[in-house]
């Protein structure tokens, strides 16, 4: 059966997702896009088609013609070219679309077959032609390791997430408010506002924590650290949640569905409420969570130094449960026409 996608090459969620799926042999054919602000690993693909423009003629017909020899496209959060469903549809080819409801137009310019939702919060806003299924865990890249004590509290903040979303900014808050001698390590891909980086040099003289910028080997962002600090407002899928806890992590995410359906609750960080939201005015509206930084330092306080080992065993129960052994013959037979 081949898979086809539109993947952006890069070291950042939608990229990452779209090589997950490459590598354990749900996705078998790619064509990748230009992302234009972003470092490209275009040997990822090797031999793959590279789309510069859509509206370059013959690219476009290449694309086109690329699509009607497969038996499936799947587009992980957007088909990039909305008109490749319908062509599909007319050359016998099953379009699905993976969701990320923050990111979905308000009105589809043309319909999948069928809507893959990574969430039960995805799932509520494409409830029809639509299956749940989670993403798998790669075990071999996140491995698990076990966590006795909280002591050192990693927060990897990537590229920020839409909006902030990560709450990098909302734990920078909470620094000054943290009691106990916990070590701090903020990961970012970006450089943070020099604001930001200058509050963070000044409070490291009562708080310890550390800033590492740059993007980290893959491998190694689950390596260290006993507790993962990911006050996110919004978001379905969150894949740097489920690899923290698969990696044998405490994991103080946020008190909000669907975190709470697969994470340990108690650590979870407490929210005051929501607001509506969206990423853009033309994209679905969603609830956002508000988040006090001095609900981050309270929970950090809590969980310092306790006893953390069950939770590490359990999940490493979880990734057990969710490796992409065990689910990708689901995803095949959920894609098949």
């Amino acid at each position: 059966m081949r898979v086809g996608s539109l993947v952006f090459a890069t070291e950042q969620g939608i990229g990452i997702l779209a090589k997950a799926f490459h590598e354990h042999g749900v996705i078998t054919d790619v064509v990748t896009v230009a992302h234009g602000r972003r470092p490209e690993h275009l040997d990822w693909y090797a031999g793959s088609m590279h789309i510069t423009s859509f509206r370059d003629r013959r690219q476009r017909q290449d694309l086109f013609d690329w699509a009607a020899q497969l038996d499936v496209l799947l587009a992980i959060e957007t088909p990039f070219e909305w008109s490749l469903f319908p062509h599909c549809r007319e050359h016998g080819v099953k379009t699905v679309l993976f969701v990320n409801h923050e990111c979905m137009p308000r009105e589809l310019p043309y319909q999948p077959d069928l809507f893959l939702c990574p969430s039960p919060l995805d799932r509520q806003y494409f409830p029809d032609r639509s299956v749940y299924l989670p993403v798998p865990v790669d075990t071999k890249k996140v491995p698990w390791r076990l966590r006795e004590r909280a002591r050192e509290f990693v927060h990897n903040a990537g590229h920020g997430g839409l909006k902030g979303r990560n709450g990098t900014a909302e734990l920078v808050e909470a620094l000054p408010l943290i009691k106990n001698p916990a070590v701090i390590v903020i990961n970012t891909q970006d450089p943070l506002p020099r604001s930001t980086e200058a509050r963070i040099a000044r409070l490291s003289s009562e708080v310890d924590v550390h800033l590492f910028t740059g993007t980290m080997p893959y491998e190694k962002l689950w390596a260290e650290g006993d507790a993962f600090v990911f006050p996110h407002r919004f978001d379905g899928l969150s894949l740097p949640l489920q690899e923290a806890r698969a990696s044998g992590m405490l994991v103080l995410g946020v008190d909000r569905f669907p975190d709470y359906c697969y994470l340990p609750r108690a650590p979870l960080i407490p929210t005051v409420g929501s607001v509506k939201s969206s990423v853009h005015p033309s994209c679905l509206s969603f609830d956002e969570a508000v988040i006090e930084p001095k609900d981050i330092a309270a929970k950090i306080d809590e969980w310092y130094d306790r006893d953390i080992t069950e939770l590490s065993l359990s999940g490493r129960q979880w990734a057990e449960e969710h490796a992409w052994e065990k689910w990708k013959d689901k995803y095949l037979e959920v894609l098949a026409p």
